[in-house]
């Protein structure tokens, strides 16, 4: 059982979390929880459903009562207006909303808010990060398209397009990839990564697959019933005994020809052919 230190630190890419509780009706949903992410650096968060994966993403974007701190460049993020902790945090829900008249180069403009003056003017440097960032993600044909018509893997790319062009330097991630189909899947997180890279962003996830998360992040954070149960890398946390004990499930670690870890559930009772 990984023991919590105690304080959740958001630098300029410098992310510490500590004591952090969370409660939903006097239920806890998070414990006591503390660890330190490095500037640039990919923290992925796995666990079972009900682990206090998205509530503890939620707590270090603001968005729900926690105890404990939050100190973004050792100030406490109670402190920060808004706009300047905007500039800071991008964060990207599970299920966000989509106005079905909005197009989508309208949506992806309101990751530029932040950034806009008093007055609320949008400049041409505005539109052109975001018409940059479409073509980047191959979405440059859904720049005028109303997001009604659009399918969700579609809308998960503007999602993520809208929290690129906020240039906030810590990306929080509730599951950026669970509408789309295995190979955009892999192309979206290639594209989170080759970002991070270019701008030194801390990445901070939640992701269901679990072979992804050992391929992408350069750390994994497992949790269950809203404690740390395990941190470090991906050889250190994804071990047979390690998931089969919290997911409840029987799974087998396996390693392809490039080495990289590959996360195998197993049936619990194989059938006969003739049963």
């Amino acid at each position: 059982m990984v023991r919590p230190e105690a304080t959740v630190v958001v630098s300029q890419g410098q992310v510490d979390v500590g004591g952090v509780n969370v409660y939903y009706d006097k239920v806890s949903a998070v414990k006591e929880l503390s660890l330190s992410i490095g500037a640039g650096e990919w923290l992925g968060i796995i666990g079972a459903n009900g682990a206090g994966k998205s509530t503890l993403l939620r707590a270090i974007a603001r968005l729900v009562t926690y105890d404990g701190t939050v100190q973004v460049d050792g100030r406490d993020t109670s402190t920060l207006a808004r706009r300047e902790f905007a500039q800071l945090v991008a964060y990207v829900p599970q299920s966000p909303e989509f106005p079905a008249q909005m197009r989508a180069i309208d949506y992806v403009a309101l990751g530029r808010t932040p950034h806009h003056g008093y007055l609320g003017a949008e400049s041409a440097y505005d539109r052109q990060m975001c018409h940059s960032l479409l073509e980047r993600i191959g979405a440059s044909p859904l720049t005028l398209r109303r997001l009604g018509t659009m399918s969700g893997g579609e809308l998960q790319r503007l999602v993520l397009a809208r929290a690129l062009v906020q240039e906030a330097p810590i990306l929080l991630l509730d599951e950026p990839t669970s509408a789309l189909d295995l190979g955009r899947r892999v192309e979206a997180l290639e594209l989170i990564d080759e970002l991070r890279h270019e701008r030194r962003l801390t990445v901070i996830s939640t992701l269901h697959d679990l072979t992804l998360a050992a391929q992408f992040a350069d750390r994994l954070l497992l949790l269950a019933q809203g404690s740390a149960v395990a941190l470090g890398t991906a050889r250190e946390v994804l071990v047979e005994a390690t998931l089969n004990q919290f997911f409840g499930t029987s799974v087998e670690i396996l390693h392809n020809q490039q080495d990289d870890i590959v996360v195998v559930p197993r049936r619990s009772h194989v059938k006969g052919k003739h049963e």
